[in-house]
């Protein structure tokens, strides 16, 4: 029987790698900021929180950045990918976060209709509690035979790696002690997708499926929603 997870904190990061290096993207960064703001404003997004970031450096340092939700959600359209990074999953503006990166991807395809992706990525981090059972004994399940020596154990982890499975290109499931949650354990899932093979619309569902499917695999259960 599954264990119930309650996630107390969480963080979602998400990457759209381009086919080859999209130059295009940025020899008119008006009317890519046009369309980004076009397709963000419905999400609060405001003109201070969007901009042109010129690299100092080489030329896939140059980018347009935009934040949402408070700053919650920062995106990155770079050159060679898009990145969105969602440093905290409130429960007030999870179902916003999803269409959110959907719309930004499209901001991309509507400024650039010929673009092509690679593939696409999602990792999930959860720190969250059991009922009835430590941290550390859920984990010694999968870490039996701790180093000796070093002084009283603390907890143990492990990762596990797996390759291709239908259109998944990879994924990895990661089981740790939380470092910022007390008597809490730290789970990761994370996903590369063939973006050939993939629409962008069914990402939301895609990655929910997964981030579920990873922790039944784990022999764990969301309480309710990914926060509650």
């Amino acid at each position: 029987m599954p264990i119930k997870l309650e996630v107390v904190r969480g963080d979602l990061t998400f990457e759209a790698g381009f086919a080859r290096p999209e130059f295009e993207l940025l020899r008119d960064p008006a009317g890519l900021l046009r369309n980004v703001f076009k397709r963000l404003e419905p999400y609060g997004l405001r003109l201070p929180d969007l901009r042109v970031e010129r690299g100092a450096g080489s030329v896939g340092d140059s980018h347009v950045l935009c934040y949402l939700f408070n700053y919650l959600m920062v995106a990155r359209i770079r050159i060679e990918r898009l990145e969105v990074v969602c440093s905290d999953l409130p429960r007030a503006h999870l179902e916003k976060f999803k269409p959110a990166i959907v719309d930004t991807l499209g901001a991309v395809k509507d400024h650039l209709p010929a673009v092509q992706f690679r593939a696409f990525a999602l990792t999930v981090g959860l720190h969250g509690t059991f009922e009835g059972q430590s941290a550390r004994g859920y984990l010694a399940q999968f870490v039996s035979n701790n180093p000796k020596g070093l002084g009283p154990p603390a907890g143990s982890g492990t990762v596990f790696y797996y390759g291709p499975e239908g259109d998944r290109l990879l994924c990895s499931l990661t089981v740790d002690v939380s470092a910022g949650v007390p008597d809490a354990v730290y789970v990761r899932t994370h996903a590369m997708w063939d973006a050939t093979r993939v629409n962008i619309e069914s990402l939301p569902a895609l990655a929910d499926g997964f981030v579920r499917e990873g922790l039944d695999r784990l022999g764990l259960e969301l309480s309710g929603r990914l926060l509650v």
